[in-house]
């Protein structure tokens, strides 16, 4: 018998001692998965690539490229827009995206001025706008 808050009891009232085992291994067994779905969520997130070459200084948004090759990384979800060159990101851009009345046969980056306007993804319906 045990004396639990003035009370007699013949059992602890978290169970017995294997039963508080068990649970705690529970407890660190979900605990290790919720952990490892929270840092593995990145991975979930859905991006599109496109690879370009510039020939002459482009503008895209704010931001000046100069000639060379690129990388354009997007986030399906939000439209932000990541762009590389040679491993290092030289921009961080919105885009819009727009509905096409067909997929896209190939990925292009469509310029006009010197800026870009607009990329479109092979084999997607949609592509990403880019304002001023």
């Amino acid at each position: 018998m045990l004396r639990f808050f003035g009370a007699l009891v013949s059992e602890p009232i978290w169970g017995s001692q294997g039963d508080l085992s068990m649970r705690m291994r529970l407890f660190a067994l979900l605990f290790s998965v919720a952990c490892l779905l929270t840092l593995s969520a990145p991975v979930w997130a859905s991006s599109l690539s496109t690879s370009f070459t510039l020939l002459q200084q482009t503008k895209i948004q704010n931001v000046n490229l100069k000639p060379g090759d690129y990388r354009l990384v997007v986030d399906e979800s939000s439209g932000k827009v990541k762009i590389e060159s040679r491993h290092q990101v030289v921009a961080h851009v919105n885009g819009k995206w727009v509905t096409l009345s067909e997929k896209a046969s190939e990925s292009e980056v469509l310029t006009n001025n010197n800026t870009i306007q607009e990329v479109t993804f092979a084999g997607k319906n949609r592509a990403l706008k880019f304002g001023s």
